[in-house]
């Protein structure tokens, strides 16, 4: 049961940081969410569609075993929509993946250039969108965007599930 606690906290601490995220950029004008700031996806609005390209793709690996189209089609001016997406996504994971037991998290399943234990692949799921959630920040930062930027750490979910 070991790796399913900590498969299933990392997976909830991926939905709270995903969601708390979202919460604080909707409260900020939508144009700066559109605004090409040279990292690696441009824009915020596009980092945010990238996270979820990558959940929606590993989810169909975790859960039916089966590799999948990576790309989503981008969808433009729709980040309200897309935030939402990914909230439901987030969700969704730590919901379905929770309920895998310890046999089939530590089943190798292939992904599209590697073989790997189902737990693994999760691990490397929250570290991307954790990854990306920095990037978020750093191209909110750029953008003169610094009021009341919410903490994403694990350890501040840690805290959060302590203290809620």
């Amino acid at each position: 049961m070991y790796l399913q606690k900590i498969t299933t906290r990392l997976l909830r601490y991926n939905q709270w940081a995903n969601e708390r995220l979202n919460t604080w950029l909707a409260t900020n004008d939508r144009k700066v969410l559109y605004t090409n700031t040279g990292s690696s996806f441009g824009t915020i609005d596009r980092t945010i569609q990238h996270i979820l390209s990558a959940q929606i793709y590993w989810h169909v690996i975790l859960t039916e075993g089966r590799i999948n189209q990576f790309d989503q089609p981008i969808r433009e001016n729709a980040v309200e929509q897309v935030m939402a997406d990914l909230n439901n996504s987030s969700k969704r994971l730590a919901d379905e993946l929770s309920a895998l037991s310890e046999d089939q998290l530590l089943e190798v399943v292939r992904a599209s250039d590697s073989t790997q234990s189902r737990y693994e692949y999760i691990l490397h799921l929250v570290n991307h969108s954790s990854y990306h959630r920095g990037q978020i920040i750093t191209m909110c930062r750029a953008l003169n965007i610094n009021d009341q930027i919410p903490v994403t750490d694990y350890d501040a979910y840690l805290w959060w599930i302590e203290n809620m």
